[in-house]
C-alpha cells in the first residue's frame, strides 16, 4: 500500500516538512517530525538517489549540499544514545543536534566520520552548519562488476587498507540473496538463491572509526533453471487426509457441514465462534534453491459483522517472518476465491506457512481455507 511516511523526502505524504523552519512547531506533531525523519535517513543512507531492497529513494538537502551516510547501525546507536542520555521533553531541533553530536562524540570521538555525519545530516535539514569529515584513511578496492549463477557457490575477497593501525571490519548492503560477508576478513561467500541484478556497497571501518566504501554490481543468472523440477511441496494440500502434514488448532481441519469445502470433504475452518478466539494452521516446507515458488489457496469468508469500515476479525497469512496478506470481516463474500503469492525470494530456505485467525468478542467471522498448493518450477 501507500506508505504513511517517507523518510527520504517527508513532504511526499502531503503534510510533513522536509526541513526545519521557524513555523514547523505549528504543524501537527506527526508532520513536524518530518525533519527528524529526514535527518535520520540522511545520516543512515546519505542524500541523492539510492536503491534499497529494490525501492528507489531520492533524498534532497535543504542547501543542496550532498550528505554522505554513515550506515544504519551507527546511526541508530547515535540516535538511541542521544534520546536516552542527552535529550529531555523540552528538546527542540537545535538541542537535538547538540544531543546527537554529544552521542557521536561519546561513541566515536569528535574526530570521526560519524561525528561529522551527524553535523552534516542536521545541516541537510537546515539545522546548524556542516562539519568537514576527517580524512578517512581507509581505501577499499572495487572488485568490479560481478556475475554469479543460482545454486553455484561464490567466493570473493574484498581488498582494503588503512593508514591507521588495528584491525579492519567489513560490512555490506545489497548483496544477492544467499551471500554474506565475513566481518573480520572481508570474504564474501555463499550460494546465490535468486536470479536478478543488485548493487552492493561494501563499507570497511578501521580502529579509529574511519570508513571507506566501494560499490559494484552483481548479475545473478538462473543458469537455465539449475535443475529445479516442477513439483508440489505441501503435504496433504487439500486436507483430505485429515490433519496429516499440518499443525492446527483442534477442530480446524474438519468435514463439518456448516461450511462447504472447495473440493472433497475436508477443509480448514478457522474461527466462526462469535466470541474471542484464535485458530492457527501451519506447515513447514523447504523451498529448493534456484526455484520459482508460488503459493496458492482457496479462501471463503463469511461473517455476521455488518460494518463496512472496521476490521473486527482478521486472518493473517505469513511465510516465515514475511506477511503475505491480511483478510478480515470486510472481505466477506459468497463462495471461494483463489489467492496467489510469489515465494521465489524464499528459495533455498525452510519456512513455516501459517494462517492465523483472530476473532473478537462478538459476531462470528469464518475463514475457510482449502486446496492449498506450493508449486515450484
Amino acid at each position: 500500500g501507500t506508505p504513511l511516511r517517507y523518510m527520504d523526502k517527508p513532504s511526499k505524504d502531503g503534510g510533513s516538512a522536509d526541513s526545519w523552519y521557524s513555523g514547523v512547531g505549528n504543524l501537527d506533531v506527526h508532520y513536524s517530525s518530518g525533519p527528524a525523519n529526514h535527518m535520520f535517513y540522511l545520516l543512515s543512507e546519505g542524500s541523492g538517489t539510492k536503491v534499497i531492497n529494490g525501492v528507489t529513494y531520492n533524498s534532497p538537502t535543504s542547501d543542496g549540499v550532498a550528505v554522505t551516510g554513515i550506515g544504519r547501525a551507527a546511526a541508530l546507536q547515535i540516535w538511541y544514545k542521544a534520546l536516552t542520555s542527552y535529550m529531555t521533553s523540552s528538546t527542540d531541533y537545535a538541542a537535538a543536534r547538540t544531543a546527537a553530536l554529544n552521542a557521536a562524540s561519546a561513541l566515536y570521538g569528535t574526530n570521526s566520520t560519524q561525528y561529522a555525519g551527524v553535523g552534516n545530516a542536521f545541516a541537510g535539514i537546515n539545522v546548524g552548519s556542516h562539519i568537514t569529515p576527517p580524512s578517512s584513511g581507509v581505501t577499499v578496492t572495487s572488485p568490479g562488476s560481478q556475475t554469479a549463477t543460482v545454486g553455484t557457490p561464490v567466493s570473493l575477497q574484498i581488498q582494503a587498507s588503512s593508514t591507521n593501525s588495528g584491525a579492519l571490519s567489513y560490512s555490506a548492503t545489497g548483496l544477492p540473496a544467499g551471500l554474506s560477508i565475513n566481518s573480520s576478513t572481508g570474504l564474501i561467500s555463499g550460494t546465490p538463491t535468486t536470479a536478478g541484478n543488485s548493487n552492493t556497497t561494501v563499507t570497511v571501518t578501521d580502529s579509529t572509526g574511519a570508513t571507506g566504501t566501494a560499490t559494484f554490481g552483481w548479475t545473478v543468472s538462473s543458469g537455465g533453471g539449475g535443475g529445479c523440477t516442477s513439483s508440489q511441496l505441501l503435504a496433504n494440500p487439500g486436507f483430505e487426509s485429515g490433519g496429516t502434514g499440518w499443525t492446527a488448532t483442534s477442530g480446524v481441519i474438519t468435514t463439518d457441514s456448516g461450511e462447504a469445502a472447495h473440493g472433497g470433504s475436508y477443509k480448514a475452518w478457522l474461527d466462526g465462534y462469535g466470541r474471542t478466539h484464535t485458530d492457527t494452521l501451519s506447515q513447514s516446507v523447504t523451498i529448493p534453491a534456484g526455484c520459482k515458488a508460488t503459493l496458492t489457496f482457496y479462501l471463503h469468508i463469511d461473517s455476521d459483522e455488518t460494518t463496512s469500515s472496521t476490521q473486527y476479525d482478521k486472518l493473517t497469512v505469513t511465510a516465515g517472518s514475511k506477511t503475505l496478506a491480511t483478510y478480515s470481516n470486510l472481505n466477506k463474500a459468497s463462495g471461494y476465491s483463489q489467492k496467489s503469492f510469489d515465494l521465489s525470494s524464499l528459495a533455498g530456505s525452510t519456512v513455516t506457512l501459517k494462517f492465523n485467525g483472530v476473532e473478537d468478542s462478538s459476531l462470528q467471522t469464518s475463514f475457510v481455507v482449502d486446496d492449498t498448493a506450493l508449486t515450484t518450477g
